[in-house]
């Protein structure tokens, strides 16, 4: 009978036994998959993230130096235009170039034989930098801090390369192979853009292109090393332009893959994380090509790593299977030995029902055995396993869903937190999303080091929780947009006045090493009644929407409504249609007059530029001017405008008319260029007007992130001679502390000070004690959008200095300007 017993226990024990080695292979099973899953997206993200500051980094400055490089171009031909013969001044705009682009290697120009011929024929002022041919060819190279220029003779029939001849049979830009070229007896490996020079009759002159160091971009590209993995460039002729794990590749074809993919199936999943082979790591490997477009020609960022690399992590918990493996096959034998004791069935007992529950997913549950034997050891060895791996599996989920710079939860919290939540409609309540973006945090930014940037950033979002507080969930998107998702708003004022607590905490000056930022934001408001997986990606959309109506005007919330499907789409429209528009000649300068006072007659005009575009005909500034300061488009046309003003009072000028003043506004973005005030006075020489018949008009935000600095360009323009005024005085950040210190000649009054004027003795008293100020600082007073004869009276009656406004012209055309002139005068 004992006997029996003894079989049955033996029985009871192996089955046991069984049972919990079953139950650890189940549990490790299943957080080996979800390890595996994990691990892999960890990888991909690094791939994707990394991938994608390089390509957005490598777009902008090749698109920057394209700007530049398109603006170097139109100054050439533009010397060709006006027959300036003298090739220094050639080789001066270029110099200015390269030492304005630290990443260009150098510029070349190479002109037809006889292209700076006088009109009569006869070659003039044959320069050092020509070459046997006649050909005008210098070549400007950067070599360490100074910039040299030199005759490009190294290959005596330079009229037959590439570089030269492609841009002059398609008088096109192109964007060359990388090839080899001696610089000083240097051989170096390059790539060259390239654009053709013509005249207005659209006859070849010549080319000006500039040549990237590959050395730098080899070097960049080699620092990559994304999990032990590498990264390469490739080249719109398939070849790569770097290596990061070899660069004797470097101008070679792209390396066949040893599966047989081809590079063109590559390039149809840009974009798209893909799983092939590789030739120089060999096995599987994740690969990602990234596009970088530039003009009509593509080139590819290319990110490796190794599939190994990323599943480190899954291999060790698959050792640590191994190690539970065999201490459940441990502990069945000392079950077995310990088989007279009735202890070992009860732990099994317990062993057994924390086991289901960890397959279950819970592992808040642990062994509580008390023994004061190896059983009470196996146990707390069981129980630390399970605390380190929930442990390791916070961690990941908390790297997953949160942002590492704030701690805030990122995009995939935001999701994953919207799966969590059951709702059900209710008709009093709704869920609110309100997506912030902070307005000209970039500027602030590119003018800081990245590391002030991220405590701009961690400062923004710390303020932000403590303005939601307990009321909703605070996300940041990434860069510098914040969603806020409140879940229980009840009436629309309550929530405008979140929106507004959260724009009036953002106002407030923020101070980093003795520096004072101002920063305000912009908000797109959406609500949904019921808030489920569907209606939380719909809400972040139409947040989106809104928010992009609200950066229109800045420092405001908006509430989604479906007419602003319509105006985000022709908003978009008109951002992609900027760059075609100035290439097209779409963009025009209209002149509204600046009447003085006490003599009635027209003291100068105000420079306003339209686009008449082809499909929405004359459109407002006011719709285009923000999508050109957001993409930095507002540099190659403030440019323009400063250009063809000028242009405009030459011609005005060989009229007859030479006592015309025009102003031109000028952007904050302008005004933070390195060589701004050496553009400015470049354009004004190109054609030939006398500075003092310039005035540029700023508005305050100039003076906020870098008060010492613009004081210092201001005086260098003054000292030129050029007319400053501060425009729209009276809004935004206005201030009377700094115009003491500031070298002004006119303050420009806002129309908000005229409206109501005639009615309002407040504002009266305020307009005449500004008048005062101005004339006190030895500053004249423009008055603009004056539109009746009361309002005229009151101005004139304050002695007012100059006075712009519909009561006598709105903006006009050129030819319509020099009418209303020549009729004042007579």
């Amino acid at each position: 009978m004992k006997t029996m017993r003894v079989g049955i226990a033996h029985k009871l024990i192996f089955t046991l036994g069984a049972l919990m080695i079953l139950s650890f292979t189940l549990l490790a099973s299943i957080q080996l998959m979800k390890l595996y899953d994990v691990s892999l997206r960890q990888g991909e993200l690094v791939a994707q993230n990394q991938s994608n500051a390089y390509t957005t980094k490598m777009s902008i400055e090749t698109n920057d130096a394209l700007i530049r490089l398109e603006g170097l171009q139109q100054s050439l031909q533009q010397m060709k235009e006006y027959n300036m013969t003298d090739r220094s001044e050639a080789v001066r705009l270029i110099e200015n170039f390269v030492r304005e682009q630290p990443y260009i290697l150098g510029v070349f120009t190479v002109w037809e034989p006889n292209a700076f011929d006088n009109q009569d024929g006869n070659f003039r002022n044959k320069s050092s930098y020509d070459d046997d041919t006649g050909r005008f060819v210098p070549y400007i190279v950067r070599q360490g801090d100074k910039i040299v220029a030199y005759p490009n003779k190294n290959y005596e029939n330079i009229g037959d390369g590439d570089y030269y001849q492609i841009p002059k049979r398609t008088k096109k830009f192109a964007l060359m192979e990388p090839y080899y070229y001696d610089i000083n007896g240097e051989r170096i490996l390059i790539s060259s853009f390239v654009y053709p020079i013509l005249d207005e009759q659209g006859k070849f002159l010549g080319v000006v292109g500039a040549d990237i160091s590959l050395d730098m971009v080899q070097q960049e590209v080699e620092k990559i090393r994304p999990m032990g993995g590498y990264a390469t460039m490739i080249t719109a002729g398939d070849s790569y332009l770097a290596n990061g794990f070899d660069r004797a590749l470097v101008s070679k074809p792209y390396l066949p893959l040893p599966k047989g993919e081809s590079l063109e199936e590559l390039k149809e999943q840009a974009l798209t994380i893909m799983y092939t082979s590789d030739p120089m790591l060999g096995g599987t490997v994740m690969r990602l090509l990234n596009p970088i477009h530039i003009k009509d020609q593509t080139w590819y960022f290319e990110t490796i790593i190794p599939k190994g690399n990323m599943l480190k992590d899954y291999y060790k918990g698959l050792s640590n299977t191994i190690i539970i493996s065999l201490v459940a096959f441990v502990f069945t034998t000392m079950l077995m030995i310990l088989l007279i004791r009735k202890i070992v069935l009860q732990n099994i007992r317990k062993v057994v029902h924390v086991s289901s529950a960890l397959v279950e997913g819970d592992t808040d549950q642990k062994l509580d055995i008390d023994t004061k034997d190896e059983f009470e050891f196996m146990a707390q060895q069981f129980n630390r396993m399970i605390d380190h791996r929930k442990a390791s599996e916070e961690l990941i989920e908390f790297q997953a869903t949160h942002d590492l710079l704030t701690g805030l939860p990122n995009r995939y919290g935001y999701t994953r937190h919207i799966e969590q939540i059951h709702t059900v409609p209710y008709s009093n309540k709704q869920a609110a999303l309100l997506y912030i973006d902070l307005d000209r945090f970039k500027v602030i930014n590119d003018t800081l080091d990245y590391a002030m940037g991220d405590q701009l950033l961690k400062q923004f979002a710390d303020r932000l929780k403590q303005t939601v507080g307990s009321n909703g969930r605070v996300f940041r998107f990434g860069g510098d947009e914040f969603v806020v998702l409140l879940n229980d708003v009840n009436h629309m004022n309550p929530l405008l006045l979140v929106a507004d607590d959260i724009l009036l905490t953002i106002a407030e000056p923020i101070q980093l090493n003795d520096r004072l930022f101002y920063i305000t934001a912009s908000i797109g408001i959406s609500l949904q009644h019921e808030l489920t997986e569907e209606t939380g990606d719909r809400m972040v959309k139409e947040a989106d929407t809104a928010l992009f109506v609200a950066k229109k005007q800045r420092n405001t919330s908006r509430l989604y409504s479906p007419s602003m499907k319509d105006v985000s789409k022709r908003e978009q429209e008109l951002e992609n249609g900027l760059f075609p528009a100035l290439e097209g000649e779409q963009f025009v300068l209209y002149y509204q007059p600046k009447v003085d006072l006490k003599s009635g007659q027209i003291y100068g005009a105000e420079a306003l530029i339209r686009w008449r575009h082809p499909e929405f005909g004359m459109i407002s500034p006011l719709d285009f001017i923000p999508l050109a300061e957001k993409t930095g488009f507002i540099i190659p046309l403030g440019e323009w405008v400063l250009r063809t003003a000028c242009k405009q009072i030459k011609m005005w000028e060989q009229q007859g008319v030479t006592a015309l003043t025009v102003s031109v506004n000028m952007s904050m973005l302008q005004f933070q260029q390195k060589h701004i005030v050496e553009t400015i006075q470049s354009i004004i020489t190109e054609a030939s007007v006398r500075p003092e018949q310039i005035e540029l008009e700023l508005t305050e935000t100039i003076f906020m992130d870098n008060p010492d600095h613009t004081l210092k360009i201001l005086r260098e323009l003054q000292q030129l001679g050029i007319r400053l005024s501060l425009d729209d005085f009276g809004t935004g950040y206005s201030s009377l502390s700094y115009l003491q210190n500031i070298p002004l000649h006119y303050l420009k009054l806002d129309k908000s000070f005229i409206h109501d004027i005639v009615s309002d003795f407040k504002k009266q008293m305020i307009f005449k004690s500004l008048v005062v100020i101005a004339h006190n600082l030895n500053m004249k007073v423009v008055t603009e959008g004056v539109e009746t004869d009361e309002e005229l009276q009151i101005i004139r009656q304050h002695k007012c200095d100059l006075v712009q406004g519909y009561i006598y012209s709105p903006p006009v055309t050129a030819e319509c300007f020099i009418k209303l002139y020549q009729k004042h005068v007579s």
